[in-house]
């Protein structure tokens, strides 16, 4: 019995040793397939990254040879923000939204930056475009202007080529990216009483004078509702963000400091927010039926904007740029506006035709705006009230600068360092500077004292259309911009003699700024020639 016992547990011994072994050896095996596996999916991830979240993709640039280089999202808050300015392709509207990128950089603005550019030639025909735009400018072809971007941001984006608008790396360096759309300005393809071309526009005021306006049939603001349109559709095909706030702006504003909202105003779907104007209610004066029968609501028998009162307007409405809008009310919301901004000039072929548009839009989608003061200065809006040490500060800034402008004919030093470096501390600034309108100064400066006999005074001033429209170009002039020169005093606006000092200084040095940077790139190609 002992021996047929101690037979069987040998034999059980035997099992459990082979038993042991085998799963010894598939132990091994899957050990070797795991680590095969890793090793792949490595080689895998170094070369194709695994996709993350929407707000920290990677985006992809195009260097000047138009190689993909991947550049991350910044990693902040900030970068929520895309700002869209909207201009028309001419070398006038070219040198003013160069020259604000250039402004957004130097005060590391943080977000994502897109160009609506409306209106190029065609290809090979840029000939034709000689002095036909804005303040005779030339009108471009895409090629021409694109050529201008690179040199100053070399890791530009362009749609139907690389369809995404990237946030530029650590807020250090911008990568705009270009969308390119029709021309919408001629207001005869949109019909209407004028589709002819051949009658004339007029707007009758309260004390009944006719107003005709200098547009006629072309009013080139009409591009702002309709290129929005256009890009949004785009991005909404090929950009898969949806918690941006939208910045909409106009190439005549430059950045002083980041932009950010004050406490307490926040945009989320349904809320924009924008600038406070002082257009005020004059629109109801309008035939608001007729603009609405010939833009109906669709489900409406009569359009909100038609209820709106005048108190209504200056609570939520009286607004312009820069406009503050989520990214998922840019849809209708241009959707809306562009379909009222052709009735809506018909009745006031005038400056702000759109800008009246926009609210009645806004209103009949409800969208009620919050109207924050104190965004920017410089036109449509009064200057900042300051006191204590800033009034100190900005007095001494205006008279600094005033006197480099009339120590220094060169102005080398008086021009560096930017628009923000106008500003003294401990003045601060607003966001933006409007430069919409004329600003000037008089040397030698007595802060808008009389001077006296025995001084000559040199009369110092800036109009944005007196720019010539290559002021960038790297071969332009003795290197730098100064302010323009008159015989006789020029118009302040505001009033203000120290603003109007720092104006000057804001937009000379913002566009010389803009210039020593674009030509950075051209120095260093020719010390290397030579």
């Amino acid at each position: 019995m002992t021996t047929i016992n101690n037979g069987r547990q040998r034999k059980k011994l035997r099992i459990r040793a082979k038993t042991v072994l085998l799963s010894t050896v598939a132990f091994c095996v899957t050990l070797l397939i795991t680590v095969n596996v890793l090793l792949q999916n490595k080689q895998t991830r170094s070369v194709h990254p695994p996709p993350v979240s929407p707000s920290k993709q990677q985006q992809v640039a195009v260097d000047a040879k138009h190689k993909p280089v991947p550049i991350a999202a910044a990693d902040n808050s900030e970068s929520a923000f895309h700002f869209i300015v909207s201009s028309d392709c001419t070398s006038y509207q070219r040198w003013e939204t160069l020259t604000q990128l250039h402004s957004a950089q130097n005060v590391k603005q943080c977000g994502r930056f897109t160009w609506i550019v409306s209106g190029c030639l065609e290809e090979g025909s840029a000939h034709m475009g000689k002095g036909k735009g804005g303040a005779n400018s030339d009108i471009l072809t895409p090629t021409l202007l694109l050529a201008e971007v690179e040199r100053h941001f070399p890791h530009f984006t362009v749609s139907h080529s690389n369809e995404t608008a990237r946030t530029h790396h650590d807020c250090n360096e911008l990568h705009p990216h270009v969308h390119f759309t029709p021309d919408y300005s001629d207001m005869r393809t949109f019909g209407g009483p004028f589709a002819d071309g051949k009658n004339k526009r007029v707007f009758v005021n309260k004390q009944g004078k006719q107003l005709y306006g200098s547009y006629g049939n072309k009013y080139k603001f009409n591009n702002k509702p309709n290129g929005l349109h256009h890009w949004i559709l785009s991005f909404l095909e090929h950009d898969s963000r949806r918690d941006e706030t939208i910045i909409l702006n106009d190439p005549d504003f430059l950045f002083l400091t980041k932009f950010d909202f004050p406490d307490g105003i926040k945009v989320v779907p349904g809320k924009p927010a924008a600038a406070k104007y002082g257009l005020g209610s004059q629109f109801l004066d309008f035939d608001l039926g007729q603009i609405c029968q010939r833009s109906p609501l669709e489900g409406h028998q009569n359009c909100p904007f038609q209820n709106l009162t005048s108190s209504e307007v200056h609570k939520f409405y009286n607004v312009g740029a820069p406009y503050a809008i989520h990214i998922q009310d840019v849809l209708p919301l241009s959707s809306r506006w562009k379909s009222l901004v052709p009735p809506t000039y018909d009745q006031y072929p005038l400056l702000y035709a759109e800008m009246f548009a926009y609210v009645m839009a806004a209103a009949d989608l409800n969208l009620k705006h919050n109207l924050v003061r104190g965004l920017f200065t410089g036109c449509m809006t009064g200057n900042p009230k300051v006191d204590g040490a800033a009034k100190i500060a900005l007095q001494k800034s205006a008279s600094t600068y005033a006197k480099l402008i009339e120590t220094n004919p060169t102005g080398q030093e008086a021009t560096a360092g930017g628009a923000s470096s106008c500003f003294l501390p401990p003045l601060t600034p607003p966001p933006f500077f409007h430069y919409c309108a004329r600003y000037s100064f008089e040397t030698p400066y007595q802060r808008g004292e009389e001077t006296t006999v025995e001084n000559t005074v040199t009369y110092h001033f800036f109009a944005k259309r007196r720019v010539e429209h290559d002021v960038l170009d790297c071969a332009h002039g003795n290197g730098t911009f100064e302010p323009f020169l008159a015989t006789t005093p020029q118009k302040k606006e505001g009033g203000d003699p120290d603003w109007n000092v720092l104006a000057v200084c804001v937009v000379a040095r913002a566009i010389n700024f803009a210039k020593e940077i674009g030509c950075k790139g051209s120095a260093n190609e020719n010390e290397m020639v030579a």
